[in-house]
């Protein structure tokens, strides 16, 4: 199925959007169509928590999330209910759309946004659907109203469920354009010794990224955790986290650890 058609399918779905059965009876044959052996056999290797899935590709799923975006900035008092229903679905796919349908809603929907992506956060059950929801639900607001964000950010960093846990560590990910601020490295002093390892794999993550407008402070945050005798977990995520920054920076921070 070409893109022309894929996109003209979405929108025929979209017709039924206030009504949550028929859309959502539409998305599902959409995607029973789409499905692709290769995929399913990636997601099976790659993302071994997926649950429900078709096995449709991302780039597929991304043009019906492109359609998808287009509406509900069009109709953004539809948003809420769509995405909720869209979510509900329940399959990878689904929940992918859902999270990339964000994208540039988000920006200028803040509220409508954290509202849904709140009420979405418990059902969480891999690393995939969680970052694409923290990357595309919630790194567009960072950029204009990061006051919004970072309070959220540490009730999620907080959480005792793994994968809101790494969503919140995610969300910071919007550093990566703009300067951080001393609570950003606040929060994730909380996770530098998580004991999950998808938790401390997003650390780490997200301080390669946001080394590239921070690099100065990044350094001596890492730094000063190489001086307190650091654990095994966390003495792993510095190593992995400096990697993005000046070759003397790494070197100051590995004579530190010892």
């Amino acid at each position: 199925m070409d893109k022309a058609l894929i996109q003209k399918r979405t929108r025929e779905a979209l017709e039924k959007a206030v009504e949550p059965k028929e859309f959502t009876k539409g998305l599902q044959e959409l995607l029973q169509i789409l499905v692709d052996r290769e995929a399913t056999k990636n997601y099976r290797r790659i993302i071994p928590d997926t649950g429900k899935f078709y096995g449709v590709p991302k780039p597929i799923l991304w043009i019906i999330a492109s359609e998808i975006g287009k509406f509900i900035q069009k109709e953004p008092e539809k948003a809420q209910g769509l995405l909720k229903v869209i979510w509900a679905e329940g399959s990878f796919e689904a929940k992918q759309i859902a999270g990339k349908s964000l994208e540039k809603f988000g920006a200028k929907n803040p509220r409508t946004c954290l509202d849904f992506v709140s009420s979405a956060l418990p059902d969480l059950d891999n690393w995939s659907v969680c970052d694409c929801l923290a990357m595309y639900g919630i790194e567009p607001i960072v950029y204009s109203y990061p006051e919004l964000v970072l309070p959220l950010s540490e009730k999620w960093i907080q959480s005792t469920d793994k994968w809101i846990r790494r969503f919140g560590v995610v969300t910071l990910l919007g550093y990566k354009r703009v300067k951080t601020t001393e609570k950003v490295f606040e929060l994730l002093d909380m996770v530098m010794e998580d004991k999950d390892r998808d938790v401390r794999k997003a650390v780490s993550w997200i301080l390669r990224e946001i080394a590239k407008k921070n690099r100065e402070e990044e350094a001596e945050f890492l730094g000063r955790w190489a001086k307190t005798s650091p654990s095994k977990d966390a003495r792993w995520v510095i190593r992995d986290g400096m990697k993005k920054l000046s070759n003397d920076e790494q070197k100051t921070i590995l004579v530190l650890l010892g």
